[in-house]
């Protein structure tokens, strides 16, 4: 968890916890959105902008009831605006398409991420047995493996192949404007990075995986 990251986080009620905001009878869990003002114990969010946040907007929960947290976009992101992010996201210097996915010779970036990959590049995009079969034939002889990268919704059921490092953190710079411009992919594992990057005015766009196909 970073500090300014939108989050959706379940927890068992209990002392110290906020109530369940339905008022279900005999709930034992409940849940709260917000944004992280502090991870530790108690985990602290605000519902509201943090730049305007007061005493009464935030929220917190002692550790030992956070049953799990999700990690969400830090605004509502369309799946066209996590496609169009995930095609700008790498600098190529050969590109082509296959049954909407599109195949990238990248440039190798500072932060360590696979950049030539296949991404789904347009509405259902899929990975059937033809496609996949298409896709390593392209990466063959480029002596390349043939890596797909799977940004978040974009492709149900695609737990093909072998995943390729862990989750990474698709980040855009945003202005005080609220315009997206630099775009940086970083591994969510890689918590100086990620913090640096959310310091200096980056948040996160959606996440990423990446996974190789082959038998």
């Amino acid at each position: 968890m970073f500090i300014g990251d939108r989050v959706v986080v379940r927890y068992r009620l209990g002392p110290g916890a906020p109530g369940d905001w339905r008022g279900a009878d005999g709930a034992t869990l409940s849940d709260v959105t917000g944004v992280i003002l502090d991870a530790g114990d108690p985990l602290i969010l605000t519902r509201a902008a943090p730049a305007a946040v007061a005493s009464d907007d935030r929220v917190r929960i002692p550790a030992e009831l956070v049953s799990a947290v999700r990690l969400l976009p830090y605004r509502a992101v369309r799946n066209r605006e996590i496609r169009d992010v995930a095609l700008r996201a790498v600098e190529a210097v050969e590109t082509g398409e296959i049954a909407g996915w599109r195949v990238r010779l990248g440039i190798p970036p500072d932060d360590p991420h696979p950049v030539s990959t296949a991404v789904p590049a347009r509405l259902g995009a899929r990975l059937d047995a033809a496609t996949e079969s298409a896709l390593q034939q392209w990466f063959a002889p480029r002596g390349l493996p043939p890596i797909i990268e799977l940004p978040e919704r974009l492709v149900a059921g695609a737990a093909i192949g072998v995943a390729v490092g862990g989750e990474f953190h698709r980040l855009v710079r945003v202005a005080g404007d609220g315009t997206e411009s630099t775009i940086v992919t970083v591994s969510a594992d890689d918590v100086p990075r990620g913090t640096a990057l959310r310091a200096d005015g980056y948040a996160l766009h959606h996440r990423v995986t990446y996974r190789q196909l082959g038998p």
